[in-house]
């Protein structure tokens, strides 16, 4: 059996020779077998420099072994927004506590607290600092939001009742989105946040969707933590077991 430790002494020489890059390799990426992991931090020697994809001439992303950016659309956001009602009524309705009650240790969150954060946020976040950016811009900061507010709102309410709540504010802020009939030039409109500063309403809007899957990401992590010993061996063929790059609630 292969470990990633195994291979410290590799990653150590990597980084110390400048060939990690640390937004190229993610705990989450541990997915792949760990000597994949090795090889594709190996292969950063080997990429070629932006010069020398210039003098080959057009390329498509993906042929140059790069990311592809995506710009931001209200509609393919919107396609994202309105199906993770759906996913976690699916996925965790009915379901025995060890799952929406198991959490990852002291001061972390369970299924049922994830649930219960997307549903303060949506009636305390995206739709009042939207109104905030068309009505007043920049001149007004958006009002901080508690991360932890469900800590306190929701600990005596059934998850089933923090699903149907989350379907039908979704389900009413989606409407009250797409009657403002946003334009481009609207999206480009900009808004204060109390701690980022300057942002806009599609960078507002594009973190809703991505909010979103952030917690869908860590729900599975959180769910998949509560067979971490149960997996036996096979925890080292699965990511989801070593991944703490879920970043701020």
């Amino acid at each position: 059996m292969i470990l990633l430790h195994d291979h410290l002494d590799t990653l150590l020489n990597l980084c110390q020779h400048g060939m990690y890059v640390a937004r190229e390799f993610r705990f989450c990426d541990a997915h792949r077998h760990p000597n994949s992991i090795i090889a594709g931090l190996r292969g950063q020697r080997h990429r070629r420099s932006d010069r020398e994809l210039e003098s080959e001439g057009p390329m498509r992303a993906s042929e140059a072994g790069m990311e592809s950016v995506t710009e931001f659309s209200l509609a393919d956001a919107i396609a994202v927004l309105s199906r993770t009602p759906a996913a976690l009524n699916a996925l965790l309705r009915g379901l025995p506590g060890v799952w929406v009650r198991g959490n990852e240790g002291k001061d972390t969150w369970n299924a049922f607290g994830i649930v219960g954060h997307l549903v303060f946020l949506e009636r305390t976040d995206w739709l009042p600092r939207l109104r905030i950016v068309l009505e007043a811009g920049e001149a007004r900061p958006f009002d901080p939001v508690d991360r932890f507010a469900q800590l306190k709102e929701t600990q005596d309410k059934p998850l089933e009742q923090l699903l149907d709540d989350f379907i039908r504010l979704r389900r009413e802020n989606l409407a009250t989105l797409q009657a403002l009939n946003l334009q481009h030039e609207d999206l480009a409109r900009r808004g204060r946040h109390p701690a980022l500063g300057v942002v806009t309403l599609s960078e507002l809007l594009a973190t809703w969707a991505v909010h979103d899957l952030n917690h869908l990401h860590q729900l599975s992590r959180v769910m998949a933590h509560q067979y971490r010993d149960a997996v036996g061996p096979w925890k080292v063929y699965l990511g989801v077991l070593h991944c703490a790059a879920h970043g701020a609630p």
